[in-house]
């Protein structure tokens, strides 16, 4: 049985905590201490009670123990992660998607991986939707492939530039339909923390770290 005097004892060794309504594990031990102090002599604290305050000293450490190895482990994976993103610097990296950016009187590359030998046709989208450029490289093996486009729709005429989405149709043996994988691939050239993960720069793009599923060296690329 806790006193008023054993409460204002507390309220004055651990104000900060009674202020913030937070219980840590030094003020549940103060509050124990102090309870067993100004105990009633005649009604001394029943000796379930005291063992059951124990036992709840004993979860809160270890929950605290608990919470500061994760957040060391957090902490850890962190740096490993900022570290693994500045080696990245130079290199090149791939990430599943269907969209290039096309800038005005340049030439822009598609690029995409077939399971298996097919023949190949590539439909290119404006914003709108709208098919403005069907190429056909025909037949193709296995393996990652890439596309040049010139810029031009099918009649010849420069597109303004902009973000342009394109869509690989892939017909195999049997006049099967070949399932495709688009991917964009480039060079690393910046490195940027925020509140919510790594954004590598990739040739003007700005990637999440957590979507970059090919990593290799800058003179193994095939532009062929």
């Amino acid at each position: 049985m806790i006193t008023t005097e054993a409460v204002s004892g507390l309220s004055a060794a651990s104000g900060a905590d009674t202020a913030s309504q937070t219980l840590g594990k030094d003020a549940f031990m103060q509050l124990l201490v102090t309870q067993l102090r100004f105990q009633n002599p005649l009604e001394p604290m029943d000796n379930k009670d005291f063992i059951a305050q124990l036992s709840q000293f004993t979860s809160l450490e270890e929950l605290g123990s608990i919470r500061e190895s994760f957040d060391a482990s957090l902490a850890t994976q962190r740096t490993m992660n900022q570290t693994m993103a500045v080696g990245l610097l130079g290199r090149e990296v791939g990430v599943p998607a269907n969209q290039v950016i096309l800038a005005s009187g340049s030439e822009a590359r598609v690029t995409y991986t077939l399971p298996e030998d097919a023949d190949v046709q590539i439909e290119i989208q404006n914003v709108l939707g709208a098919v403005v450029r069907t190429l056909t490289p025909g037949a193709q093996p296995s393996g990652d492939q890439g596309v040049v486009w010139d810029g031009n729709d099918d009649l010849g005429n420069p597109l303004p530039e902009g973000n342009y989405t394109y869509h690989v149709l892939a017909v195999g043996g049997g006049n099967r339909q070949v399932p495709v994988q688009p991917f964009f691939r480039g060079l690393v050239d910046g490195v940027r923390m925020t509140d919510t993960g790594i954004m590598l720069t990739v040739e003007g793009r700005e990637i999440p770290l957590s979507q970059v599923s090919v990593i290799q060296a800058a003179e193994a690329r095939d532009d062929s």
